[in-house]
Formats: structure tokens, sequence, C-alpha cells
């Protein structure tokens, strides 16, 4: 009775109206990621030819006229404050060395060389770090610029040199993070996971709701309420994570295809502290670890989430404002976060349960990193969530006791 149950519960969420045009929607959305925005979207590292061939352009016009001034030495200090920046500096050797590098950046990338191109361009980043922290394009909105620079810049050079030591084949979908295994890394570092927890509030805010359709036919069931809510749950949950493995999956393979698999033992920059904001503040953990840490915690997500909407779907026998309170909660840190967050009501913030929504910033430090604070952690994390799915379970069940099957199918 129970398997039977569970199977026609599984059935009917995935044959449902709602259902299936959502599904539909997503493998739209999915695509076109994979397809479209990911592949092309550019970023601070991305090679831009166009600019690129201007910059040396440039070089070649300022190379013309020190010489035709006869000064190809040092630049002394000059009475002009337009010429502060070139006092005692070896503009026409340095100029001429970027002009090599950058020479040798665009014919690398005409012809795909991408091993010696990323050669150079770590190079360059080496010997000039102001190309992050001078960038006042880079984070120009975010409350704490310098700081979110020198982040971004030691996190790249990290990842650089571990392609560099490593013996793979520099590619561009390795070196731009486009592989399938870098790309499942960003989408979990960036928001992914709220993205997956909405679908599962989505696909189990009418498990109940439904039903009252069919009083008569429910109402006679064999089955004790309480395991109905269970067995209800767990169908939600069956589906919900064969959804996030079908997506997982199909968006991996996509990006597989086009730039390669990836690799797991790449190096994952992480934060171990916030001291001097230097190299000695971060560590590193394999790929394979980070995406073991993060994806073994989502199955407790789903569950959480299941449990609390069979709660708010007992409360308000509402799909609707079941769906629009979850993912209120889910959401909810949005609403008062700020780069300075680090207490809610007086408690730290690390106590609380939307902290961890977004369990791909946990794994590697960066909601410490972003909220300036260190008592975020992987195992406090964990524990929070735990703690917070119990106290669902004990709410539900005295919820199911207050409002039993006569009493949800019978009154509006």
């Amino acid at each position: 009775m129970n398997r039977n149950y569970l199977k026609h519960e599984f059935l009917i969420t995935a044959t449902s109206r709602r259902t299936i045009p959502f599904v539909y929607f997503i493998t739209v959305l999915l695509f076109s990621y994979c397809l479209i925005f990911w592949p092309y979207a550019n970023t601070k590292e991305s090679f831009n030819k166009k600019e690129t061939e201007d910059y040396l352009d440039y070089l070649e016009d300022q190379q013309k006229l020190w010489r035709s001034i006869g000064n190809t030495g040092f630049v002394f200090e000059w009475t002009s404050i337009n010429y502060h920046k070139q006092r005692g500096y070896p503009v026409y050797a340095t100029n001429d060395h970027n002009h090599d590098l950058f020479s040798g950046m665009l014919k690398s990338f005409e012809n795909r060389d991408f091993g010696r191109m990323l050669n150079l361009r770590t190079l360059y980043l080496q010997n000039n770090p102001d190309e992050y922290l001078e960038d006042r394009n880079l984070f120009q909105m975010a409350p704490f610029p310098i700081k979110d620079r020198e982040h971004a810049y030691h996190q790249t050079m990290m990842k650089y040199e571990d392609y560099l030591n490593k013996d793979h084949p520099i590619t561009f979908g390795l070196m731009y993070e486009k592989t399938g295994l870098q790309t499942l890394q960003n989408f979990l570092q960036n928001y992914g996971v709220y993205f997956l927890l909405f679908c599962v509030i989505y696909f189990s805010s009418d498990i109940l709701s439904r039903d009252r359709k069919h009083k008569a036919i429910l109402q006679g069931m064999p089955l004790s309420w309480y395991r109905q809510l269970n067995l209800k749950s767990v169908s939600a949950f069956l589906y919900s994570m064969v959804f996030i493995i079908g997506v997982i999956v199909v968006g991996v393979l996509a990006m597989t295809i086009q730039f390669g698999f990836g690799y797991f033992d790449l190096n994952v920059p992480i934060m171990i502290r916030q001291l001097t904001f230097t190299p000695e503040d971060y560590s590193v953990i394999s790929l394979a670890t980070y995406l073991g840490k993060t994806l073994v915690v989502i199955p407790l997500l789903v569950i959480l989430f299941v449990r609390l909407n069979i709660v708010l779907s007992l409360l308000f026998k509402n799909e609707w404002i079941v769906l629009f309170i979850s993912s209120l909660l889910l959401f909810s840190e949005r609403l008062y976060y700020t780069r300075s967050t680090k207490e809610l009501f007086g408690k730290d913030i690390s106590l609380f349960p939307q902290t961890y929504f977004d369990f791909g910033k946990i794994v590697d430090g960066e909601k410490n990193f972003l909220l300036n604070t260190e008592t975020i952690t992987y195992a406090q994390g964990i524990l929070v969530l735990l703690v917070t799915y119990f106290i669902i379970e004990v709410v539900l069940f005295i919820v199911s006791l207050i409002i039993n099957k006569r009493r949800f199918y019978i009154v509006s």
C-alpha cells in the first residue's frame, strides 16, 4: 500500500499541469544558460582581441614618440604634474616589454595556444597587480571595492598557478572556467542552490492542496494521516532530487560537449581567515571536495523545504500562499543582507538557517568574506540546518494532530 501510494503521488507530481510547463521553462532556461549565456559571458579575465589590438597600436605610437624626442631611457622628474606617474620610471623599456607580452597573448589567442597565453597572462599579472587593484570598473558598486579587488586578484593567481602546475592540457574551456565541472562549481558558488531550492518549493507547494479536489476518495484511504503526510513528503523529495540530478547532469553534459569535462583535482581557493588579506589567508581544496561537500547538503535542504511546505499547506490550504511564504523564507536573507551584517535580533548571523541556504558560498569561505566575519563554518551550517529540520518535524507532528485528515478536507 505504501509503495503504491508513493508511486501514485510521484506520478501525479510528474504529470501535473503545474509541473510540466514549469519543467519546460526550466529546460529552456538551462539550455539558454549553457549554450548562449555562459559560453559568451565576459569576465575580468576574458580576452578582448579588439582592445588588445588598440592597446598595441597605442604602445607603438608611444614608442615612436619617445624615439622622436630621443628619450628611450629613464624618465626623470618633470615640472608638470601630468608626468607625475612617470618620474624615475623606465617608460620606453616598460612599453617595449608590454608590447612583446600583449603581442604574444594576441598571437597565442589567434593560434589557440592557450598554454602559452596562460603563461604570459600569469607573468603579466604577477608583475602588475594593479590590473585588478586599480581597476575602477571592477566592483565599482560594492561597499568594499578595494578588498574585493584584492580578493579577486589572489583567487585568480591561485587558479592560474594551479593550472600551470598541473599536467592537464590548457584549453579555452579550462582557462576561462567553462568546462563541465567548472561550470557546475560556478553555478553552485553563484546562487545556484537558491535556484534549485526554489524549484523544490514550486514542486511541493501543492502536494496537499491538490487533494482537496478529491475529498471523498482520499478521506477513506486506509492510511494514517501522519503516514500519508510522510509518504507525500518522500514522493516530493524523490521527484525534486530526480529533477536536481537531471538539471546537473544535463547542464554538465551540455558544457562538456562544448568545452570538455574538466578535472576533479583542480584547486578551488578558499579563505581560511581574514587577517592580512594576503595569500597567507588562503588555502585550497580540490574541486572534487568542493562539489562533494556542497552537493551532499542539498538533500538536507530539499527535505527541509518539503516538510516546511507540508506544515504551511496544513495551515493555509492554498498552494499559492505556500509558494509565496516558502519563497519569502528562502530569500529572506536578502531582506536584511548587507556586507556588514553580523547579527540579527542581537544574535550572531551564523545561528540562523537562512545564512546557509546558499551553501555554495559556505564551503569556500565566501560567505565569511562577504559578511566580514569568521563565524560561518561548514560544520556550523550542517548543525544549524539539522536543528532547523528537527524543529520543523516537531512542528509538523503537532500541527498534524491539530489539523487532522477530517478537518483538513472538510473545513474550507
